[in-house]
């Protein structure tokens, strides 16, 4: 029987704590609860701190701890306490960081001479690989991935195969991603550590490999990436160039990240919040950077708003005259713009997951239309026997039918349903199909 202790479980430091160790502003006490928490709940905890905050904290970090939370902490943050730094120091922490958070700092810097400097702080091989990635978009699958993993040739053997592995088993991370390429680095399939270890040796890994695999064009946009991700199930995409050659991987984890950003982005343009959010998560962002987002798009609403104002003008006789239906007036228009949103938020949602293609779109309109024809008519039935049996007495006219009034309040609220509903459907898509953001409008 062996003697061996048994593993003991170690159980993750709460958030609260560490967000509780930060408002403290105990330096001693921050640094040492920085090394024992995962970085992920350090990087949940810094969210919560506004800029200054965090720009204090950094300042007083020791090097090689921040070397070992690079890969979490916001670009920008990390860029600005590198400026800080002397150069040896800046290059531990360039070389500490993935090839993909590495290239989203060097995003964050506008010069182009600094960010030369920086580059050339790097270790040669990692120098090229920056300057590869550099190429590609910001929000490009390109611009997403990361070159963690491992290529072999179509001709090599699996004990060949596994012996290479080996010389890398210091980076754990590239044996779910083991790839089969050709003399020209295009991409033949994928195969699993499993295979290999229960696959003759003398065997050629092309036998054993899945060519059955999905990859993605380096120019894609990276919210496409994320989905294909979610969609099969992957722990790893790869990334090919026009001709099929592997370029490097988008892993799970960065997958979600996209998905995360893409869906705030998407839920802040239907609030009507403009601007580019960035990194920055809510509490991060300042005052005046929450008012400049919001301001333009409130002002815009405000005029339109102003185009009820002249319609209820233009008809003020008719309200004047039958008075009963000015009261009914706020609940039609507010019915029409809550149905109008609940069309635009559902094909917003489908087209963000992929749903709906052009091929689609003629059903999706007439059946917003037949959604909105039974929400209407519900809606201005249960609305007209109200008032035809509820409407308290002296609140119209003599010689003016109840009956009539419940009829046109009725039809009212059928047409409005209607048109809101079929309008919230046909905006979103005829963005998508002017190349327009659909969340925008």
């Amino acid at each position: 029987m062996s003697n061996a202790p048994p593993v003991e479980s170690q159980k993750p430091v709460e958030i609260e704590k560490i967000v509780d160790a930060f408002d403290s502003s105990d330096e001693a006490k921050i640094v040492a609860i920085c090394r024992e928490a995962h970085p992920g709940d350090v990087e949940e905890a810094f969210e919560r701190l506004d800029e200054p905050n965090r720009e204090a904290i950094l300042n007083f970090l020791p090097v090689e701890l921040i070397a070992e939370l690079g890969d979490y902490l916001p670009a920008a943050d990390m860029e600005k306490r590198l400026q800080t730094l002397p150069e040896e120091d800046q290059a531990e922490v360039l070389d500490s960081m993935s090839d993909d958070e590495l290239v989203d700092l060097l995003q964050e810097v506008d010069e182009e001479e600094r960010r030369s400097d920086l580059i050339e702080l790097l270790p040669e091989e990692k120098q090229v690989v920056s300057e590869e990635l550099l190429q590609f978009e910001e929000e490009t699958a390109g611009g997403r991935m990361t070159t963690a993993m491992a290529k072999i040739h179509e001709d090599e053997t699996v004990g060949e195969v596994l012996q290479s592995l080996r010389e890398k088993k210091e980076d754990t991370e590239i044996l779910s991603r083991i790839y089969v390429v050709d003399g020209d680095d295009r991409l033949l399939g994928k195969v699993r550590l499993r295979d290999l270890a229960f696959s003759p040796e003398e065997t050629r890994v092309l036998e054993v490999a899945d060519r059955d695999l999905t990859a993605i064009e380096a120019r894609a946009d990276q919210e496409e990436a994320a989905q294909m991700v979610a969609r099969y199930d992957l722990l790893a995409l790869p990334v090919v160039d026009a001709d099929g050659r592997l370029l490097g991987v988008i892993t799970h984890d960065d997958a979600i990240d996209i998905l995360e950003k893409e869906t705030t982005e998407d839920m802040e343009r239907i609030g009507g919040i403009g601007g580019e959010r960035g990194d920055l998560a809510y509490l991060q962002t300042s005052v005046t950077g929450h008012v400049k987002r919001r301001f333009w798009w409130v002002l815009v609403l405000a005029f339109l708003a102003l185009a009820s104002g002249i319609i209820m003008f233009a008809y003020e006789d008719t309200l004047k005259a039958y008075f009963v239906l000015a009261i009914y007036l706020p609940m039609v228009i507010a019915a029409g713009g809550n149905t109008g949103g609940q069309s635009a938020t559902m094909i917003i949602r489908a087209m963000s997951l992929g749903e709906l293609g052009p091929q689609e779109f003629r059903r999706v309109i007439f059946k917003e239309m037949r959604i909105g024809m039974i929400l209407g008519g519900l809606l201005g039935i249960f609305v007209a026997l109200q008032i035809q049996f509820l409407l308290p007495d002296g609140v119209v006219d003599e010689g003016i039918s109840v009956f009539r009034i419940a009829i046109v309040v009725g039809l009212s609220l059928l047409a409005q349903i209607t048109t809101s509903t079929l309008f919230g459907a046909i905006l979103p898509i005829g963005a998508r199909a002017a190349k327009l953001d659909p969340a925008v409008v």
